[in-house]
């Protein structure tokens, strides 16, 4: 066969087309059907990705002399172009010599790197994507000014991490929401293409080893990179940053959606020193400002019985059911331990109660209170 000339294969599903650690003379080419890219994990075939028309697989062992990271089998019956060591050499040759030599070089990099990476992955994954990214930026900046890239180019990254991990590509992206985060690279994009620059080259490395702990132990939860402020949030549900503010303030947020940017807040908390964290008091509310059940911690017993004893048990009942901590002991506080008792027996549960419900006798209970404040003034 002319290595200028490729011909054509046809597999039929199921069919392998070469296996992982065997010796690569052979890339392809797919021109029609698909095509599944598997590597042995821990024992298992897991599928890396799979491939259609027009995409090549393959030339990694060719360009690194290394035997093949990963196998191919066709996922249907697909045709490809056969193309010869001879032929791809020669058209990245056609390239200038140093990109030739620098793809060679990388190429290498990564095949070796596989033997380790692909087992311990699940370790730190984190690290697994940084110090590729790493490897890729200086590879960039080495070339010539005149052939230079414009960065990493992503959607080539990508490929050759799978090429040589088992990392999905919503864990990439993940990976680089958070790296963007953190502001360790950037993404511009040319045209439809989105290209990776890394922020501080010297440092990254460094950078991404301390976030490592946090990044892993999030994996599976929380990206910290995929965190909203106040305003964003109260956009999202269609309310305003104030009254979010004030269901954050009286402990109506779950804390598990309460997350601090670690270095921000360290930063922060360090200018305010220990003292301020110390004195915090509950910021007292006027009559005025009452909205609902919670707010009954900034009125006084007295008021609170009174309102109580007219608002009668079943509405004393709905108010049990959907307070806090601190108003129902407010509740318990100014009531009998009879009537808390009779009361608790037959309430029923927060779930139970229609919200309009909820929402009439909490205003008439602020409403109570404003007027029996008010004739005593």
């Amino acid at each position: 066969m002319s290595p200028q000339k490729p011909m054509t294969k046809t597999y039929n599903k199921g069919d392998v087309i070469f296996r992982e650690g065997d010796k690569g003379n052979l890339a392809f080419m797919i021109q029609s059907g698909t095509v599944n890219i598997i590597k042995n994990i821990n024992g298992k075939q897991s599928v890396l990705a799979t491939l259609g028309p027009g995409e090549i697989f393959g030339e990694m062992a060719i360009i690194s002399k290394a035997p093949r990271v990963a196998g191919a089998e066709a996922s249907s019956e697909c045709t490809v172009m056969v193309l010869t060591a001879k032929l791809l050499l020669l058209l990245l040759k056609k390239s200038h010599p140093t990109v030739f030599h620098l793809t060679r070089i990388l190429a290498s990099r990564l095949a070796s790197s596989n033997r380790t990476v692909s087992e311990n992955r699940s370790d730190n994954s984190w690290m697994t994507f940084c110090r590729l990214l790493h490897l890729k930026n200086r590879i960039v900046e080495t070339s010539p000014p005149d052939v230079r890239p414009l960065g990493i180019s992503y959607e080539e990254f990508c490929k050759e991490l799978l090429d040589i991990t088992n990392m999905p590509k919503s864990e990439i992206d993940r990976f680089v929401k958070t790296a963007t985060g953190f502001n360790m690279i950037h993404m511009t994009k040319v045209a439809t293409h989105p290209y990776v620059s890394i922020t501080d080259p010297d440092n990254f490395l460094v950078v991404a080893e301390n976030i490592s702990g946090d990044i892993n132990k999030f994996g599976g939860k929380v990206s910290l990179a995929d965190y909203m402020d106040i305003d964003d949030f109260a956009e999202m549900v269609e309310s305003n940053p104030e009254m979010i503010y004030k269901k954050v303030g009286v402990g109506e947020f779950p804390e598990d959606i309460c997350v601090l940017h670690k270095d921000a807040s360290s930063k922060w908390a360090e200018k305010k020193g220990d003292r301020y964290f110390k004195e915090a008091k509950r910021k007292r509310k006027t009559i005025d400002e009452l909205e609902g059940i919670e707010d009954i911690v900034f009125v006084d017993i007295g008021t609170l019985k009174e309102v109580f004893k007219r608002l009668g048990y079943y509405k004393l009942g709905i108010l049990l059911a959907v307070a806090e901590d601190d108003a129902k002991k407010r509740i318990l506080m100014s009531i009998s331990k009879k009537i808390a008792a009779a009361i608790m027996k037959d309430a029923k549960s927060s779930e139970a109660i229609n919200q309009s419900e909820i929402d009439d006798v909490e205003e008439e209970l602020i409403e109570m209170i404003r007027e029996i404040k008010s004739g005593g003034e």
